[in-house]
């Protein structure tokens, strides 16, 4: 290969490198106020229950044991088995049959809820239309709140068709707020008065109008250690609220931020407000301050309609190794990176960037997979069975290395050396990683759940290692050593001396 060739060779496989680099490892936010975030491959993946995340290789419900917070929204007309129990123990057996008659157990009898008959479902427990419409929408507006979050295992579903299940990571520092105020429902008002009983809407919404005629937008920022919740107002609403806080010089006007009938924040005024932005602070930490604003910015949609959901008590479950687990992984394979590339680079000199780059195509395989195959997750077992493979990889380049300084101390050219060298390791080579990846296929076949998802990936990486090693990695050792005048010092491979006699 003329080294013209193998420079523009390399440099296109070091664009692809790099991109892949890219797209699998690097997230940001960015846009105005930084309201939006380019999540990674790595970050999107899903995370074992242990590391916080979710937990099982086919749990289809998304079940969460441990690591965070968990909560179930009941909307109207929806409550536990549970619930139901408790409200009828104690009851006479009359009063508990009249209130039985109200509910119908959801599907059937052996279902984790109940609906109630005229707000949920018809007579004979069949599911109004209007209900399963307006949970749909309820469902898509605690999703996007809890999307707002951005924070990496973050989680919402369906419980029992027709409640709520949300899960945080116990990463977070405001958990509980997120929880709470989430299940807010309704239209966002904005009320001025000096109480709120008393207090009357500052925008006056007319036929044809909504909110967000008078309200922009809804973000939050940071500035040191002082978190706001912003407002940003069209002209409509900058006058408006000018024209209610017209009085606060003389009396002072409190300002109520309502969802639906919930007040969720009140704001004292003492003088006139005459701006499109209105910065609001408090005890919020940039977390909490995101949160609320979220919360603002989707009831922008809300209307009188919503369901009114009632969140149950939340749970913490602790990950089963540590909370630190993720990072401590994260800390593993940083300490096997550097010792496989020192030893690459000791060994073989410039010949350790043909792994490197071998490996790094193998990383970001697996961590693509890990993304895009439904049933795969980020697990100690899973992890280390990626190592086992990491270490198979490593192992057989190192085999192929070997075999090829062999060939060229005995005097062969450093290309008959390298042909030579994996025509001698290659069938050895490849019956090992068959050997491996079909004991990985067989435990995903026939193992118990906690194993399937670890035996795939041990079966997935010794099948990208096959290739990685027999194939990727004998194309990068022709393109780089292409651009080298001396093959033989490139990857640190010595003749044998022998002397004359």
């Amino acid at each position: 290969m003329s080294k013209k060739k193998s420079v523009v060779l390399l440099v296109i496989y070091t664009l692809l490198i790099a991109a892949l680099c890219f797209i699998c490892t690097v997230s940001f936010s960015y846009g105005t106020d930084n309201l939006y975030t380019f999540s990674s491959v790595m970050r999107m993946m899903e995370k074992d229950a242990d590391l916080g995340i979710a937990y099982g290789a086919n749990a289809d419900a998304g079940t969460y044991l441990g690591g965070g917070y968990s909560a179930v929204y009941y909307p109207e007309g929806v409550i536990s088995a549970k619930e139901f129990d408790d409200n009828t123990d104690g009851m006479s057996e009359d009063e508990a049959a009249q209130y039985a008659a109200d509910y119908v157990r959801y599907p059937d009898e052996n279902g984790s809820v109940y609906l109630e008959k005229g707000v949920a479902c018809d007579d004979n427990g069949a599911v109004l239309d209007s209900f399963r419409t307006a949970f749909d929408a309820a469902l898509a507006t605690v999703t996007a709140r809890y999307a707002g979050l951005r924070a990496d295992g973050a989680r919402v579903e369906s419980v029992g068709d027709y409640a709520i299940g949300v899960f945080l990571p116990a990463m977070m520092d405001g958990e509980y707020t997120a929880i709470s105020v989430f299940a807010y429902t309704g239209e966002l008002s904005i009320r001025a008065g000096s109480d709120e009983a008393s207090a009357t809407d500052v925008f006056t919404i007319r036929p044809g109008q909504t909110i967000r005629d008078y309200v922009k937008k809804i973000t939050s920022r940071s500035a040191g250690d002082t978190a706001y919740v912003e407002f940003t107002f069209t002209d409509a609403g900058r006058e408006a609220l000018k024209t209610a806080t017209a009085g606060a010089a003389d009396t002072a006007v409190t300002l109520f931020f309502n969802v639906g009938e919930t007040n969720v924040i009140q704001l004292s005024v003492s003088e006139v407000y005459d701006q499109n932005t209105l910065y609001i602070s408090g005890s919020y930490t940039a977390e909490t301050a995101n949160t609320v604003a979220v919360l603002f910015s989707t009831a922008l949609d809300g209307t009188a309609e919503d369901l009114t959901l009632t969140p149950a008590d939340a749970y913490f479950h602790s990950a089963l190794y540590g909370s630190n687990t993720l990072v401590m992984l994260y800390i593993a394979f940083g300490v096997f990176f550097v010792a496989m590339m020192a030893f690459f680079f000791a060994r073989y000199r410039r010949l350790g960037f043909v792994h490197l780059y071998t490996y790094l195509l193998f990383l970001f395989a697996m961590i693509l997979c890990g993304w895009s195959i439904p049933f795969l997750y980020l697990s100690v077992e899973t992890f280390l069975a990626f190592l086992l493979t990491s270490v198979l990889l490593c192992f057989s380049n190192a085999v192929s290395f070997e075999s090829a300084r062999k060939e060229y101390a005995l005097g062969k050219t450093m290309t008959s050396s390298v042909k030579t060298g994996y025509k001698k390791c290659f069938w050895k080579l490849f019956d090992l990683h068959i050997v491996v990846a079909v004991i990985g296929f067989l435990v995903y076949a026939i193992a118990l759940t906690g194993l399937q998802t670890a035996g795939f990936v041990l079966g997935l990486g010794a099948a990208f290692s096959g290739i990685a090693t027999l194939l990727v990695n004998r194309f990068g050792w022709a393109v780089m050593m292409g651009t080298s005048k001396k093959p033989g010092k490139f990857c640190n491979f010595k003749r044998e001396e022998v002397e004359d006699e």
